[in-house]
This record gives C-alpha cells, sequence and structure tokens, in this order.
C-alpha cells in the first residue's frame, strides 16, 4: 500500500479558522457529496462574506468553481480537495 499525503497551506488554515468562528463548517461540509459536483443552493450562505471564504477556501484546493455549480480540478493533486474536507469533517465533529 502507498500513503499519500498532503497538506493544507497557512491561507487554508486561516479560512477553516474563520469559517470555525462564523459557524460555517457542516454547511461547508455538504459540498463534497458529489464529487467534483457542487449544488448551487449550497453555496447559498446568509451573507455574501461566508460564500466568499467558502469559494476561496475550495478553490484555494484547486478545484475551479462554475457559475452553473460544477467544479474543475486544477493542476493540485486531489489529495489537496480530500484534506480541505478531512478538516472540515474532523472540525465538524469537534464544534458539534
Amino acid at each position: 500500500t502507498q500513503f499519500i499525503s498532503a497538506e493544507l497551506m497557512e491561507d487554508q488554515l486561516l479560512l477553516l479558522l474563520e469559517s470555525l468562528e462564523r459557524k460555517i463548517v457542516s454547511q461547508q461540509l455538504k459540498l463534497q457529496k458529489e464529487p467534483f459536483r457542487l449544488d448551487a443552493g449550497l453555496l447559498s450562505f446568509s451573507h455574501k462574506e461566508e460564500q466568499e471564504l467558502t469559494m476561496a477556501l475550495v478553490e484555494l484546493s484547486g478545484v475551479q468553481l462554475q457559475e452553473d455549480g460544477s467544479a474543475l480540478p486544477g493542476h493540485q493533486p486531489f489529495e489537496t480537495v480530500v484534506a480541505l474536507f478531512v478538516a472540515l469533517y474532523a472540525l465538524n465533529l469537534l464544534s458539534g
């Protein structure tokens, strides 16, 4: 077996901290229900800043969000997206 690891960047960690403070981690976690397909309704947050924060967090993982709700993988490896959702999952468990 091969172990693949990925780390979150400092910018992502700061955005995760802000997400935790705004109590939107559980909503962000819902974005990963289908790989590389986002429901546009899931990107509607009560404040525009929360939506922008979430989009920045996802895009820093190498995923380009499209207006139709789809997501295109970027040049970064898939592991960076996995690392983001593992962090969101853990934060959601710890804050719940």
